[in-house]
């Protein structure tokens, strides 16, 4: 008997800057949110400092650091890291630099205004490690950002850059749906937008294909999410 081939439904983009005037939420209350996402954003980090070995004294980029909480787990793990944050949202930067604040980082995290489709702001080679968590499904423009990438990146440097997959199985439409009962309507909402302007891994090999990573990068994939990294 042949297995039912899986329906993909095709990808909604989303807009690339998440501003307060055209949420259902505060700013505020979605730092909170984001900050109920540590054990996620915790695997995150270890796989870049545990598996992916980042060293000391690294310069990295984070683009689209959102709230800044990966920007800072990474510098408390170690403060020797210096990081910038490309972040396209003005509202998400004014709650970034409060949370660094807090937290006591101003000299370790910078943050900028823009968009990674244009790094000309940056050397070429001028980074050890270049990263994102959950950004990549608003890149309008994911060819140019990429291209960006491999240019700012040093040969030797790392890529993680980490965001769901739409072609979810069953098993994590399961989890989903639970989720959703214990979650805001807010967060339900703003986490199916999300699932339906990510890529399949399929879409994303072809894509990061066409641009200058060819070559440099591996796929790791598993039920929710999609990890583009440096070859080991």
């Amino acid at each position: 008997m042949s297995k039912t081939k899986q329906k993909i439904y095709p990808r909604i983009p989303e807009g690339e800057a998440i501003e307060e005037h055209g949420m259902d939420m505060t700013m505020e209350e979605l730092n909170k949110q984001f900050k109920k996402r540590m054990k996620e954003s915790k695997r995150f980090v270890n796989f870049i400092v545990k598996v992916l070995q980042l060293q000391s004294h690294s310069n990295v980029l984070e683009i689209g650091p959102g709230p800044s909480w990966i920007s800072i787990m990474l510098v408390k793990m170690d403060d020797t890291i210096q990081l910038t944050g490309l972040e396209i949202s003005e509202d998400m930067i004014q709650i970034a630099e409060k949370n660094i604040r807090a937290e006591g980082f101003e000299e370790n995290i910078t943050l900028l205004l823009g968009n990674a489709k244009d790094m000309s702001m940056f050397d070429d080679n001028s980074f050890d490690a270049v990263i994102s968590h959950d950004s990549l499904h608003h890149w309008e423009n994911p060819l140019d950002i990429f291209n960006e990438i491999g240019r700012v990146l040093k040969d030797d440097g790392i890529l993680c850059v980490a965001d769901g997959r739409r072609d979810i199985g069953i098993g994590a439409k399961i989890i989903f749906n639970l989720a959703r009962l214990i979650i805001s309507k807010q967060m339900s909402c703003y986490w199916k937008s999300s699932i339906m302007a990510s890529y399949t891994p399929g879409e994303l090999i072809r894509l990061l294909n066409q641009t200058n990573l060819k070559g440099r990068f591996n796929i790791k994939a598993d039920l929710f999410d999609i990890i583009v990294h440096n070859k080991l």
